[in-house]
């Protein structure tokens, strides 16, 4: 069980909050990704566009060195420098793309570029120094205006026969701080952009929070309407969708709260109805007791009395806790057991000597099946019918018991010579909460013994019924489902002028 301490260790922040909160943080880390992905996507791109420019250039310098011909000759060139600057009047280099020949000593560039940024390399002697210096052919550098990629190629010719050789380098670079700087501003662009829409989606997760909690705080404010004398409240059901189903299960829990309230209140009713009169009659016989003028038969008779009522008031009580029981799930442990052992057993107990002083008992029908049911429950319900029965008949008289099976149903039943019952009086005999019995029911046995009866039927699953006719008097019994039975027995005949009242459903 949850203490207050426990309680007040969770979160204080409203559960509206805290689902706007969790979209907009979900949303916010979904497009810082993206704003990142994106923005190392196209970092990758320049990179990967410079190295491409880069080697497209140093190819078609290496071509034209192998190739080329001084235009006032015809003829190869034969000063390195010359070929340095006739190649680089050739070139129109991009925005940030630097390249610059060294040959001879001399250091040239090309200055069509819009960036300058040919200038730029030439004019730093450090780097220039340092890449013409690299034994790699290519590489990344930082400079004083930002990162540098490059790549260098070498050129060399013959002065003449036995001239010494002429050697050039040209090195191709790409500034891309530039571009890498465009593509700042477009995912600051991106970010801002992001940035909108998440304000729009918090707004549309406030709003759209607010109809999803629509029921939670109806079920809320249901529950803080409910008072230990009004369980009637319910919450609204709209739609279909799972809130509406969650509001359908808190009115049918309310419903079972409800239910198992009132069915409380009369528990305690019915015990208080059905205790008094034997409490009150129990008082006045010891009260007469402690008289000095009661003589010694008197005195016998009231002993006997006080007793009866004791042994009744305890037989209340056992049928109260039975019927409190009958809404467990566990009230009743079936198993298959043959029919006709369970009539058998049942009318042998009803028999037994000093059972029932003056009563006789005979099966007049016993089923020959098999089916699954208590039978200990079974007998139970059935010695409060026999119970029933000898309350309304007289010394001498026999009371039949039997079985029968009709289709997937057995039935069980004990019948009387008795008078025949009124048929309103015969429907609420049956009723689990009805009002305490009167003096005159009380003497015939109609207390809470066919309440038993009809809670073991429910509990199987079946109903307890009563037929009564002028002439027959009335027999009473239950009817259960089975799953397995043999050849059925015997069946009776039918009772004139039946008035059978199945009240399983009635309570």
């Amino acid at each position: 069980m949850q203490t207050d301490t426990e309680a007040q260790q969770g979160s204080s922040v409203s559960a509206r909050l805290r689902i706007v909160g969790w979209i907009v943080l979900t949303t916010a880390v979904a497009l810082l990704a993206v704003t990142a992905t994106m923005r190392s996507i196209m970092t990758a791109q320049i990179a990967e566009a410079a190295n491409v420019g880069i080697a497209q250039e140093i190819d078609e310098f290496r071509t034209f060195a192998a190739e080329a011909l001084d235009p006032t000759t015809a003829q190869p060139f034969t000063s390195m420098h010359s070929l340095m600057e006739r190649y680089l009047a050739r070139q129109q280099p991009m925005a940030g793309e630097a390249i610059v020949a060294k040959a001879e000593g001399k250091v040239a560039t090309t200055g069509n570029t819009a960036d300058h940024a040919g200038r730029l390399l030439a004019q730093d002697p450090v780097l220039l120094g340092r890449i013409l210096a690299s034994e790699k052919t290519s590489g990344v550098s930082n400079s004083d205006h930002g990162t540098v990629r490059w790549a260098k190629a070498v050129a060399q010719e013959a002065g003449g026969q036995n001239g010494p050789k002429q050697q050039g380098q040209l090195v191709v670079a790409h500034y891309i701080a530039g571009a890498q700087e465009r593509v700042d501003q477009q995912a600051v662009l991106l970010f801002g952009i992001a940035g909108g829409g998440l304000t729009l989606t918090a707004g549309i997760a406030w709003l759209v929070s607010r109809q999803i909690m629509r029921p939670i705080h109806s079920m809320s404010e249901t529950a803080a309407s409910i008072t230990a004398n009004d369980l009637s409240a319910r919450v609204p059901v709209v739609g279909r969708d799972d809130l509406a189903q969650l509001a359908q299960t808190f009115n049918s829990m309310l419903d079972r709260v409800e239910t198992a309230h009132l069915a409380q209140r009369h528990f305690i009713a019915e015990a208080r109805e059905h205790l008094h009169n034997p409490q009150r009659e129990l008082a006045a016989a010891l009260s007469e007791l402690n008289s000095d003028a009661v003589g010694a038969q008197r005195r016998q008779e009231v002993i006997a009395t006080a007793q009866n009522l004791i042994d009744q008031m305890g037989q209340t009580l056992i049928d109260l806790e039975v019927l409190a029981q009958s809404s467990n799930p566990d009230f009743v442990q079936p198993s298959l057991v043959s029919v006709g052992e369970v009539t058998a057993d049942v009318a042998a107990a009803a028999a037994r000597p000093g059972a029932y002083p003056h009563r006789q008992f005979r099966i007049q029908e016993s089923a020959r099946a098999q089916a699954w049911l208590d039978p200990i429950r079974v007998s139970e319900a059935m010695h409060q019918l026999i119970h029933n029965a000898v309350a309304h008949t007289a010394a001498g008289e026999c009371i039949r018991i039997g079985s029968t099976i009709d289709g997937d149903q057995v039935s069980f039943w004990v019948a009387n010579e008795g008078p025949a019952l009124d048929p309103e009086r015969a429907k609420a005999l049956f009723e689990t909460y009805r009002s305490a019995p009167s003096n005159e029911d009380r003497a015939a046995g109609m207390g809470l013994g066919l309440a038993v009866v009809k809670a073991v039927a429910q509990a199987h699953g079946g109903t307890a019924w009563v037929e009564s006719g002028e002439g027959i008097g009335a027999r009473f019994g239950f009817s259960l489902p089975m799953d397995n039975h043999d050849a059925p027995g015997a069946q009776d005949g039918q009772l004139p002028h039946q008035l059978a009242s199945m009240l399983g459903s009635e309570s």
